[in-house]
């Protein structure tokens, strides 16, 4: 398993890339509304949010189980 810094780092990252990719979706897309691409993107974040909360309170493996859903929900780490 990679060094968790490389992790929480590339999860940062992600969570950047799903910030800008919403905010394209709300700018280009007013009529008709991509809520489900929308509320895809916030479960996202919200997995990760998770998963960084659960690495700063050394809870390795439950970070593991939402690393898991995150993957499940299509969004894959380079591990």
């Amino acid at each position: 398993m990679k060094d968790i810094s490389m992790i929480v780092m590339q999860l940062k990252n992600r969570q950047t890339q799903i910030d800008r990719k919403i905010n394209q979706l709300i700018d280009q897309n007013l009529d008709p509304f991509p809520f489900e691409r929308l509320e895809k993107g916030k479960k996202l974040n919200e997995l990760i949010q998770k998963i960084l909360q659960a690495i700063e309170g050394d809870d390795l493996i439950l970070a593991g189980m939402h690393i898991k859903e995150l993957e499940i929900e299509g969004l894959k780490l380079d591990l």
